[in-house]
């Protein structure tokens, strides 16, 4: 078989003739180059495999150069020297699954049974990576495409960019520690492993003034639905997927009461929220919403927030209820975790104490307070506080003048 010093000049002139030529090339061992009648030039490997030569091939020329060709006919003799056999490594990759099946498993397998927020893995996934890659080989990401992806987030949201990196890098170590999975996807590596987080983060300290209050309760207004949810947020200091997530089965408005089951909340605790009357009166609102619709299956959603495609599961995505509420509001930094810290700031400005102000955000006061015990351990004073604080809110938004710090005492 004739050898050829190629180069890519060489490789480019090379013309067909009346029936298939092969060409070996003089600097790679193994490499041909196969011109067709047709003038398609394709490059492959010839290796022996337990006694007989098998061909492993490349790709066509000019899509794979001749370098990359070299570089590919390097790395499949190295794995004959390892015990593996190219083609079939191709072929048992060719069947592997996408990155749409390695996430859809790791939702259902890992996610769903280990996280409360498995819904947020879900969101991140539908949003950030599956439009780009669920029909791609799970094996076939790069970190390039991982780096790139994560560059074109971070440039306009850089703490969500971090969040993806996180969710993209375990969810590939996981894949990894088991060998059904590495086989079912092909895996060998983690293309998030050598990637730094995109962008540096520190605790936010962000807490609204009275004007920006004002701005927002009224943004709040405009956007529909979703508002309620971070009205609710500033009157009750929870967070914000808690409040997304109520369910009508958790309250009792007559008794102005709202248990979050501890499956739901972030310390596994039960949480019994006294409500103010303006909480009271927008649930109120919310079931009187529901029950004027006229889809019998959304009328009868346990979901306070149900998504409109599927009243069965809660609304998950905020994010462009929190764009809108930035362009109404002109509060450009608006997040909705903000309004649970400017609920707590607000209450602690009032005089609230420490450990009323812990069980409204239900912190923990220590192990030996648990139970029912825990759970409406200093509830008097959590419903006062809540009160007073609804009160001096809606003197604010409603430009009324602002009561003073010693508002529970005066109550």
């Amino acid at each position: 078989m004739p050898k050829m010093q190629l180069n890519a000049r060489k490789v480019e002139s090379l013309l067909p003739g009346n029936k298939r030529t092969q060409i070996f090339d003089k600097n790679q061992p193994n490499l041909a180059l196969r011109i067709g009648a047709s003038g398609v030039k394709t490059w492959s490997v010839v290796y022996k495999w337990h006694g007989r030569m098998k061909r492993f091939t490349i790709g066509t020329y000019p899509a794979v150069s001749l370098a990359d060709a070299r570089s590919r006919a390097r790395e499949a003799l190295r794995d004959v020297s390892r015990g593996n056999d190219p083609q079939e490594q191709k072929m048992i990759t060719r069947e592997a699954g996408t990155f749409g099946d390695l996430a859809a498993e790791y939702i259902q397998d890992w996610s769903q049974p280990n996280k409360k927020s498995w819904v947020e893995d879900q969101r991140q996934l539908d949003v950030y990576l599956l439009p780009a890659w669920k029909h791609v080989k799970a094996s076939a990401l790069t970190i390039d495409d991982v780096e790139l992806l994560l560059e074109t987030l971070a440039s306009r949201a850089p703490v969500q960019a971090n969040r993806v990196r996180a969710l993209l890098r375990h969810m590939y170590s996981w894949a990894l520690s088991k060998r059904a999975r590495r086989t079912n996807f092909a895996l060998e590596h983690n293309p998030c492993a050598f990637i730094r987080r995109p962008a540096r983060e520190r605790a936010r300290e962000r807490v609204y003034s009275d004007d920006e209050l004002k701005a927002l309760w009224k943004a709040f207004g405009t956007i529909g639905l979703l508002g309620d949810v971070f009205r609710l947020q500033l009157l009750t200091a929870v967070r914000p997927g808690e409040a997304a997530a109520a369910e009508w089965r958790e309250l009792e408005l007559d008794r102005a009461l709202w248990t979050q089951p501890g499956a739901k909340t972030k310390n596994g605790r039960v949480h019994v929220i006294p409500l103010s009357p303006p909480g009271v009166r927008i649930f109120q609102g919310l079931q009187q919403r529901q029950a004027d619709l006229k889809n019998p299956i959304k009328r009868k959603s346990n979901f306070v927030f149900s998504n409109p495609r599927d009243p069965d599961v809660p609304i998950t995505w905020l994010q462009k209820a929190g764009e809108r509420v930035r362009d109404e509001s002109k509060v450009q930094d608006f997040r909705p975790h903000d309004l649970r810290r400017t609920c707590a700031t607000r209450l602690a400005e009032m005089g609230v104490a420490d450990a009323v102000l812990k069980m409204i955000l239900n912190h923990s006061l220590g192990s030996d307070i648990t139970g029912v015990y825990n759970q409406y351990k200093y509830f008097e004073e959590r419903k006062q506080a809540l009160d007073a604080w609804a009160k001096r809110l809606l003197m604010i938004v409603s430009d009324l003048k602002a009561v003073g710090a010693s508002a529970i005492a005066a109550d």
